[in-house]
């Protein structure tokens, strides 16, 4: 008897350990923007809001220029992407430095960003 409860605590402790593991459910893994060479950690970029994500796709246009002043949001700041599925046709997955997240943003025709 006593080797049947340890062998279902053991299974148990298995499952909670996998289940943690996936950390906490993400789905899509983002690289953070970093000026120059420095290294660009990965973050979670899926805020778990979108039951069915959206297959990978890449809308046509660039991110805007990364801000050089935060602004302040009167209700909740808007949700992270990971990718330009996310977002509406005319806007694209972008990293925001005031967010420390990728969102959703109105794409430009040309790039501002040297690459």
């Amino acid at each position: 008897m006593m080797i049947r409860v340890l062998l279902l605590l053991a299974v148990a402790a298995v499952v909670i350990t996998a289940s943690t593991d996936n950390a906490g459910g993400c789905r899509y893994f983002c690289k953070k923007w970093r000026p120059g060479d420095e290294p660009r950690p990965s973050y979670c970029c899926d805020d778990g809001t979108v039951s069915d994500p959206p297959p990978p796709t890449e809308h046509s246009g660039f991110c805007p220029d990364i801000r050089q002043h935060c602004l302040r949001f009167k209700n909740k700041p808007p949700n992270a992407c990971p990718h330009d599925g996310f977002c509406p046709p005319h806007q694209k997955c972008c990293w925001d430095t005031c967010l420390d997240h990728h969102t959703c943003k109105l794409a430009t025709p040309h790039n501002p960003i040297p690459i």
